[in-house]
């Protein structure tokens, strides 16, 4: 997780490529990631879009992308996945995985990288060197990574399966969707995801008990949390804001490319000030300690007026306690 906005601001603001002018993220937006048929990737922030190129040079449609502190990378539907400098976009390196990537995440500082076999690869992200291997369902489409507990879906239809991110050991966890799950996301106690013919779940993230279900007029070719939202792509290029709870569209985003693969960094708990994963008593004294005008709308002035008060006083106290 990255958790410091001036780094993450930082790092979009010199991004440019081919001449253009570097994309300049505002203070409080997260850096919002696609990735397509077009073998490139794009970047944007995920309250105004303004999508600009960060690089390309994937042989195939790229379906999966991950990212560390430094790197972001890209894989591709032939196994070929892409490293690129996060803060330039330059290109670094290039390896193959085993065989055609379907989703990937960062995990202690490796690559797992799926196939459609079930196959899940360890690898290291300088090297590309596969350190070892677990075994999953067959037909793998998407993954979600949780601390060390990993979300998979499969092509057996609308099952999600949870298992061990280094041990594998994967037993049934839900099951709601139409077809395999292309997306998920999760809150503090749900997970999230949605298929290629429109059908989103709400999984209770403890049990996996169904607690909500329904069809967006379109197919969901992915899926990001932004704050308390979802972001929900189309492989047109649209993506939506939704509302977790009403499934309302709260508005809409148009990417220069079809949308495979999605990523979103940034500071998911914007409360959390300290970086200690929750928000408590030293977090209150933070804010207290930036009282007043601030020169930039950064955190702790939540509500970015320019100004840290009473508002966002009572914002950090609606947020107390763990972070989700």
């Amino acid at each position: 997780m990255l958790r410091s906005p001036s780094r993450l601001t930082t790092a979009l603001a010199t991004i440019a490529l081919g001449g253009t002018a570097a994309f300049v993220a505002p203070a409080h937006a997260t850096g919002l990631y696609v990735a397509g048929t077009i073998g490139e990737v794009y970047v944007g922030d995920s309250e105004h879009g303004g999508f600009q190129p960060l690089g390309g040079a994937c042989l195939g449609s790229i379906r999966a992308l991950a990212m560390d502190d430094l790197y972001i990378y890209a894989g591709d539907e032939i196994g070929g996945v892409i490293q690129f400098d996060l803060a330039s976009g330059e290109f670094l390196n290039l390896f193959f995985a085993p065989d055609s990537i379907t989703a990937m995440v960062m995990h202690d500082g490796d690559l797992l990288i799926s196939e459609v076999s079930g196959e899940i690869h360890r690898v290291d992200p300088l090297t590309g060197v596969v350190e070892s291997t677990i075994v999953g369902p067959f037909g793998i489409q998407a993954m979600h990574l949780l601390g060390d507990d990993l979300f998979v879906s499969s092509a057996l239809e609308g099952i999600v399966w949870k298992g061990d991110a280094v041990s594998g050991n994967f037993e049934y966890f839900g099951c709601g969707c139409s077809g395999p799950a292309q997306g998920m996301a999760h809150d503090a106690t749900s997970l999230y995801a949605g298929d290629g013919f429109g059908q989103y779940v709400r999984y209770d993230l403890s049990t996996g008990f169904l607690m909500d279900e329904g069809f967006m007029p379109y197919g969901i070719s992915a899926m990001v949390r932004d704050g308390e939202d979802l972001l929900l792509s189309e492989t047109n290029g649209t993506i939506h804001r939704i509302d977790p709870v009403t499934w309302e569209e709260l508005g809409t985003l148009i990417s220069p490319i079809a949308v495979d693969a999605m990523l979103l960094a940034g500071v998911t708990c914007p409360w959390d000030l300290d970086g200690s994963g929750g928000v408590g008593i030293n977090d209150f004294l933070a804010l207290l300690a930036a009282w007043g005008p601030v020169p930039t709308p950064d955190p702790p002035d939540f509500d970015g007026d320019g100004f840290v008060g009473i508002t966002d006083f009572l914002e950090l106290l609606g947020h107390w306690g763990a972070c989700p």
